[in-house]
């Protein structure tokens, strides 16, 4: 028999927090008021992130307000807001316009999510190829695959705005626009809530909002057909939005959750950040469903026959 390595449930990823201090530096960062515009498809884990803060420093007085991507984004180069969270980099044109203005601004790449492909757990369909994948979303299959008496496929997306939508454009249609068929949902978590009581449906949201919600929808895997994700991996094999597939690279839909600041102050908005990228922090990410990447992380690899 031959023996490989097997990931999935069987991986943990674990933090290794030794030396690490508690209090990120001044007492000014760890008091006051911060606003702070989140892209909707983080939302659920800033905010734990946000109630974690100010758990640990009661003078911090954080409020997340969950806002599409770009609006969050519209309102950082107008000045309306001094920190974001985007689960997706700053588009060029967006950048040009701080570049344009003089702005000076910072970034901090503090977790990286996924896009999941989620479907009814009454589905029996457990992995797609991209090309079905693509082809599902854009308009071209309409039909389950592999899924006697599943019928049409019903595609539900994030909003027009939802950055989201932006991620999985680019990453796995190529850019172009979803099907006409597909119906835009005000929220993720209508998204979730649509496709655990419809068994023909079929949506995208982020990893985060997957939490607590396991037994009402469940992620499809996907694979690249003839690419292998390394040596060790057969391939074609088709991988879940799984912490370990996405620190590893496997998972095909992943993006960076990027903090930006316009705040110039050693303020609560420096020490927030800092809390983000330290080891209580990163600890929330990894809690909640995303990948740690300031931290040192550690991949259990179990095998098996």
């Amino acid at each position: 028999m031959t023996r490989h390595v097997v990931f999935g449930s069987l991986i943990a990823i674990v933090l290794l927090l030794a030396g690490c201090s508690r209090e990120p530096g001044s007492t000014k960062l760890t008091t006051g008021t911060l606003a702070v515009e989140c892209d909707e498809a983080v939302f659920p884990v800033m905010n734990a992130l946000a109630a974690e803060f100010r758990q640990q420093y009661p003078d911090a007085r954080i409020e997340v307000r969950c806002v599409e991507a770009r609006a969050a984004t519209a309102n950082f180069v107008n000045d309306s807001v001094k920190v974001i969270v985007c689960s997706r980099p700053l588009n060029d044109e967006e950048r040009n316009a701080l570049t344009a203005t003089k702005t000076w601004f910072e970034e901090y790449h503090v977790a990286q999510s996924a896009v999941a492909v989620i479907v009814n757990p009454a589905n029996p369909v457990k992995a797609l190829r991209l090309g079905q994948v693509d082809s599902m979303f854009s308009g071209q299959m309409t039909a389950w695959p592999n899924w006697r008496g599943g019928g049409v496929v019903d595609l539900v997306t994030g909003s027009v705005d939802a950055s989201t939508n932006e991620v999985f454009r680019r990453l796995i249609l190529h850019g172009k626009p979803f099907a006409r068929s597909a119906t835009p949902m005000a929220s993720s978590s209508d998204i979730v809530e649509y496709v655990a009581k419809t068994p023909g449906a079929v949506g995208i949201v982020g990893v985060g909002w997957l939490k607590g919600v396991e037994s009402d929808v469940k992620p499809v895997a996907l694979s690249r057909p003839g690419v292998a994700a390394d040596s060790s991996q057969p391939v074609g094999k088709a991988y879940t939005p799984h912490q370990a597939y996405v620190y590893k690279g496997y998972y095909p839909a992943a993006t960076p959750v990027t903090m930006y600041t316009r705040d110039l102050d050693r303020t609560v908005s420096l020490g927030f950040i800092s809390f983000a990228t330290g080891p209580f922090g990163q600890k929330v990410f990894l809690n909640n469903g995303l990948v740690p990447v300031t931290m040192p992380v550690r991949l259990i690899q179990l095998t098996s026959e």
